[in-house]
């Protein structure tokens, strides 16, 4: 069967310019406020010593343990909000470093306005039709705890008539409701809008996520013919893979499918290759 092109990345306009601008005035405001966070909570943790080392002295009055409370409450809030903007920094960081690469030249195959690899759904005249489903049944939901606020998702999105399956990395942003493979999530894209806004949001249930590991060191091994679900490098999406092998440190070396090139071999975090349970 031929294989899928993937599109080369488009010249350099002024319209990837000035988004590459607009990223770039976005992550030196966020790192702005980061630095006055971290004044902040430093001067907090400051207040909150004082504050305890006077309360163990002495008979207190009940205002005084109030005004302790209040600083362990915004000491926590300032930095649960410390830690969401570094976050959106790094990923914003992401995007651009994806949009320069694409931009600068080079056969990446990321699209120019979402930094997301895009697979031709047209196949040649000589090949038939064929469609890859990754489906995943209720079996395969992960469970309430490896969903929470802020965890990183591989998210499915609705499918659209005569295409395949999209798998994006999004955040989960809201708990919505519901019990096991039928709670609802809200779930958001990191990556900013054409106009520069907030990524777009999006209602899933626990069946059309999954979970992201937080970090590589003490995943599993993938055994070699493996079929996963992995991102593929300098974009935002998941596509279908098939494991070959894992080096010493962990990463997996993976043959995309509908890879161009013949062959072809694609190194991988191993937390970004994900077992999509039923296929």
């Amino acid at each position: 069967m031929a294989a899928r092109n993937r599109p080369r990345a488009l010249p350099k306009e002024d319209g990837d310019a000035h988004e590459e601008r607009d990223l770039w005035t976005k992550i030196v405001n966020e790192l702005k406020e980061l630095a006055k966070m971290s004044k902040r909570v430093n001067e907090l943790a400051a207040e909150i010593l004082d504050e305890e080392q006077r309360l163990a002295v002495g008979d207190p009055s009940w205002r005084e343990y109030e005004r302790l409370e209040k600083l362990y409450e915004e000491h926590i809030n300032l930095a649960e909000r410390e830690q969401e903007t570094l976050h959106s920094v790094v990923e914003k960081n992401d995007l651009l470093i994806a949009l320069r690469t694409a931009t600068e030249g080079g056969d990446r195959g990321v699209d120019k306005k979402r930094g997301k690899r895009k697979l031709d759904d047209a196949l040649t005249s000589d090949s038939p039709t064929r469609t890859t489903k990754i489906a995943r049944g209720a079996s395969a939901a992960p469970s309430a705890d490896a969903l929470y606020i802020n965890s990183e998702v591989a998210y499915r999105r609705p499918k659209q008539k005569g295409a395949e399956d999209m798998w994006i990395q999004c955040v989960v942003v809201n708990i919505i409701g519901g019990d096991g493979a039928k709670r609802r999530y809200e779930v958001q894209d990191p990556e900013p809008d054409e106009a520069g806004d907030h990524g777009k949001t999006y209602k899933a249930s626990a069946n059309a996520l999954i979970p992201i590991p937080r970090e590589s060191a003490g995943l599993p091994v993938y055994p070699v013919g493996k079929q996963v679900l992995a991102r593929y490098p300098e974009t935002t999406t998941f596509y279908r893979a098939e494991v070959m092998g894992t080096k010493r440190d962990g990463t997996c070396r993976l043959k995309f499918e509908g890879e161009e090139e013949v062959g072809k071999e694609t190194e991988v975090e191993r937390r970004l290759v994900l077992d999509f349970g039923n296929k």
